[in-house]
């Protein structure tokens, strides 16, 4: 159940050379959504399994699209240490977050499982959401222009 790699499989995430203390904090709180995102990823994909009836297999389509985009946006955001690549996978691990409890809530308004498990789901992503609000609050706006105006 556990398709995505542990944060430590990242090597070069962890391996800050010479100021690593200025970079710990914020490295930490990105570890901690990422392994939130993990078990948000687990517990909709065990949600998935769950789930029956005429329309379930295209929930479980746009749960697993949704929750399988999380880990590797942390990630890339992390891996860039820019702050527009950061803004711009912080905007996608929002829409996905967002859309993935409208569909888990999707599912429980076609009776296609049970309340129980939506609510886990759910509590899940409300955790991902907070740890969220804390990783994005390290974001630093930095001299790079976005071509685009948006970050």
């Amino acid at each position: 159940m556990d398709h995505m790699p542990d944060w430590d499989h990242f090597k070069n995430l962890n391996d800050a050379e010479g100021e690593e203390w200025k970079d710990a904090s914020k490295l930490e709180s990105a570890k901690k959504l990422y392994n939130q995102a993990r078990q948000v990823y687990k517990y909709a994909a065990l949600f998935c399994e769950t789930l029956s009836g005429e329309m379930a297999s295209f929930s479980k389509e746009l749960i697993m699209q949704n929750a399988m985009m999380l880990c590797p946006k942390i990630v890339g955001a992390e891996a860039g240490d820019l702050y527009i690549i950061r803004m711009e996978n912080a905007s996608i691990i929002r829409t996905n977050a967002k859309e993935l409890a409208i569909q888990i809530r999707g599912a429980s308004l076609f009776d296609h499982c049970k309340k129980d498990d939506m609510e886990i789901v759910l509590s899940e992503i409300e955790k991902f959401r907070a740890l969220f609000i804390t990783w994005v609050s390290y974001f630093q706006k930095d001299d790079f222009e976005d071509e685009w105006g948006l970050y």
